[in-house]
């Protein structure tokens, strides 16, 4: 009895394992994309294709050709043989964290406006390397330019950039190179705080900052927003964003697309995070939104 009943889990295990061979691994990309819940399965998961998980402009990139292996972490970054700063492959970027893609080239105009003090150049983009995409945007525009190929990594020239096509004010992928068509980077934010004697003070936007200020979500243990500058001055797109969709652990409107950023979008939480309403709120404000309306 003992025998045949050995025989029959050994028979039981076999067709277990070959169903779960058959459906094979949950297909990466397939998730919700929820904030937090990290890279894989995220807008940022290319091991599927660059669609991420429910990404609604899929597919981003025509004709990509995923990695054989499907190393989630290697369309970025290598544990060995990485691209240096100032290697001919680091080419402007001044920020390369065991880097393994293709750098931008780009050439980024500054964003300049008479409301903004002060307007652009080289006093507002005055980053480490003067360059307005220091620091980790270079390695955003990387592949959000459009013309760098997104499947171009470790070494590998496979030559497919991201798609634009969308039109404007829709989930366009692709940043423009102009700064004048994007929120300002490159500065020193915590120059042009209002009080901080450095002479090139914006006057305008009355930004409510401190050492205390949080982005605003809505929810509790929240992103400190000085934390998140390059330096801890530089505003870079990794101050609004998480790449590895992993801080963001933001109020979320469920079938929304996710844009990774660590403040709610709900009554624009994101903006009053820094200009307004944000945890070191002065009293600057345009307007006084509860922290309940910040939830979905």
């Amino acid at each position: 009895m003992k025998k045949m009943l050995n025989v029959l889990c050994a028979v039981a295990i076999v067709a277990m394992s070959s169903a779960a061979l058959a459906a094979g691994p949950p297909a990466p990309g397939a998730g919700d994309n929820s904030p937090g819940s990290g890279v894989w399965q995220s807008v940022h998961d290319l091991t599927n294709g660059p669609v991420g998980g429910g990404a609604p402009h899929a597919p981003a990139v025509p004709n990509f050709i995923p990695d054989l292996q499907m190393r989630l972490c290697a369309y970025c970054h290598t544990p060995h043989h990485a691209i240096l700063v100032g290697s001919p492959e680091g080419g402007m970027a001044d920020y390369l964290p065991l880097w393994s893609h293709e750098v931008s080239t780009v050439t980024f105009t500054p964003y300049q406006s008479a409301t903004f003090d002060p307007k652009g150049g080289v006093t507002m983009n005055s980053g480490p390397s003067g360059d307005p995409l220091t620091g980790p945007s270079r390695l955003c525009m990387s592949c959000h330019d459009g013309l760098t190929a997104v499947d171009n990594y470790y070494g590998m020239n496979n030559g497919h950039p991201m798609f634009g096509g969308e039109p404007i004010f829709t989930l366009n992928p692709v940043i423009e190179h102009n700064g004048n068509q994007t929120h300002p980077i490159g500065f020193a934010m915590t120059d042009v705080l209002p009080g901080s004697g450095s002479g090139r003070e914006d006057n305008y936007n009355l930004l409510a900052l401190n050492a205390s200020s949080k982005f605003v979500t809505g929810l509790t243990d929240n992103v400190n927003v000085l934390d998140r500058l390059y330096f801890g001055a530089i505003m870079t797109c990794a101050t609004c964003h998480d790449v590895h969709n992993t801080l963001n652990k933001v109020s979320y409107q469920p079938g929304v697309a996710n844009f990774l950023t660590l403040g709610t979008q709900k009554n624009s939480g994101i903006c009053l995070s820094c200009h307004t309403q944000g945890g070191g709120d002065q009293g600057l404000t345009h307007t006084s939104v509860p922290p309940a309306a910040f939830t979905y």
